[in-house]
């Protein structure tokens, strides 16, 4: 016999509907989040008009029945591609989506209406084929996607690790470093000759008129410029090529300069001419050819995420023994050297790729984190900034990345605080010269 209180109610009565009310929240809950997550959806595909699986299709083996309403699994894999910052353009009629990874990885999913016998009951199968790119990178990518649909993708857990699993592969396919990046505990030399024999290798391919070895080239220059990938200390040496087109931490004189290695490479000619659109190389295409153009579209993408990775070396917190002065004297060593280069103005075309941030999100991320490292280093840049109505520009973007690229959000918004500073301190100048 179940135990009264002091109310004379039998207290099994009590709790069940203590369970009853907890569930009901959990539901009234769930309802409100996925009403926000249709409101904020890019995906747009009503319930009535998804398509059936055609008799003896074959279904790809990366694909997942769900039982859910399409509209739904829709918003969730929009709302997945958002957090992964993964380019999509969708078909709400047809219920199909292109996808384009930040690692050039390209993902076509179609979303169909399963019945039995096939399924067990009425369900919506969602299916994914790649077009291109790396195998590995796309099941993991396709995972998070699968998950998405299924509802089990957590947004917020992701954005607090970026995809990165200790002692195994990021989303990426790049391995995790596992020790603390930080100065080797081997000879200092020792590093320098292997980064030089890597920079000499990428210098050759990407001065190549085959187009596979300039990819491999500018591949190569990414992982040398990535403290994750290559060690702090090989990132820095590199960097140090980039941008100052001299592996030497210090040039005391002509002679030095003479047989320093490193300044015959010319990397730095060859990503300032790339980034600016300069660049000579027959490829033996028509200029009008589109396997031309998607090659030098892919060696801009590239050439952008090495200069990226060279300048965010000098803000890493392991390299903070440059001081800020070493690091501006850099980045302002840069900016005026690429203009005796070309006579195109290096901000003005990276404020240009970040205004087509609605075209290519992913151009636009990688230019709003030049620009970041830009303007933080340099008191002149963040001055032109505003010649340059960067700060729209900027804002543009943030909207964007906000709706549809979490990571072009994030570098918008480290811009705006840059720019900012700018700002603040012009005011304060303005009160001395009143007082």
């Amino acid at each position: 016999m179940a135990s009264s209180n002091k109310t004379g109610r039998p207290k099994r009565d009590i709790e069940d509907e203590d369970d009853d009310l907890q569930v009901d929240i959990r539901g009234e809950l769930e309802n409100e989040l996925q009403k926000e997550s249709l409101r904020r959806s890019n995906w747009l595909v009503k319930d009535d008009e998804v398509r059936d699986v055609p008799p003896y299709y074959p279904m790809e083996k990366s694909s997942r029945a769900v039982v859910s309403q399409p509209s739904v699994v829709a918003a969730r894999i929009s709302d997945c591609c958002r957090a992964m910052s993964v380019q999509a353009h969708f078909d709400n009629e047809k219920a199909t989506a292109s996808l384009y990874t930040i690692d050039h990885v390209e993902i076509y999913l179609s979303m169909w209406r399963g019945s039995s016998p096939m399924y067990d009951g009425d369900c919506i199968v969602v299916e994914a084929q790649r077009r291109r790119g790396n195998v590995m990178n796309y099941y993991g990518y396709c995972r998070k996607i699968l998950d998405a649909a299924s509802g089990k993708f957590d947004s917020e857990k992701y954005a607090k690790t970026d995809g990165i699993k200790r002692g195994r592969r990021d989303i990426a396919g790049a391995p995790y470093l596992t020790r603390k990046v930080g100065p080797p505990s081997g000879d200092a030399g020792n590093v320098m000759d292997k980064a030089l024999v890597a920079l000499n290798i990428a210098a050759g391919l990407i001065r190549k008129d085959r187009i596979d070895a300039q990819r491999l080239g500018m591949e190569s220059l990414c992982l040398l410029t990535d403290p994750n990938r290559a060690g702090m200390e090989t990132a820095k040496i590199a960097a140090r090529v980039v941008l100052l087109d001299t592996a030497q931490e210090e040039i005391a004189d002509e002679d030095e300069i003479m047989f320093d290695e490193s300044s015959e490479l010319r990397i730095r000619e060859v990503i300032i001419a790339t980034v600016l659109g300069e660049t000579d190389h027959d490829t033996g295409y028509d200029s009008e050819d589109s396997e031309e153009k998607e090659h030098r579209d892919l060696l801009f993408n590239l050439a952008l995420v090495v200069l990226s990775n060279s300048l965010a070396v000098y803000e890493s917190p392991v390299a903070a023994a440059a001081t800020r002065t070493r690091r501006n004297s850099v980045v302002d060593s840069f900016l005026k050297d690429a203009k005796v280069m070309s006579s195109q103005n290096l901000l003005s075309n990276l404020l240009g790729v970040l205004g087509q941030a609605q075209d290519s999100p992913h151009d636009a991320f990688r230019s709003a984190r030049c620009l970041g490292s830009l303007f933080q280093g340099s008191d002149e840049a963040r001055r032109k900034a505003r010649d340059l109505n960067a700060k729209q520009i900027v804002m543009t973007a943030l909207d964007v990345g906000q709706r549809t690229h979490v990571k072009l959000a994030d570098a918008s918004q480290k811009v705006l605080r840059t720019l900012a500073i700018e700002s603040d301190d012009e005011d304060s100048d303005d009160d001395e010269t009143e007082s």
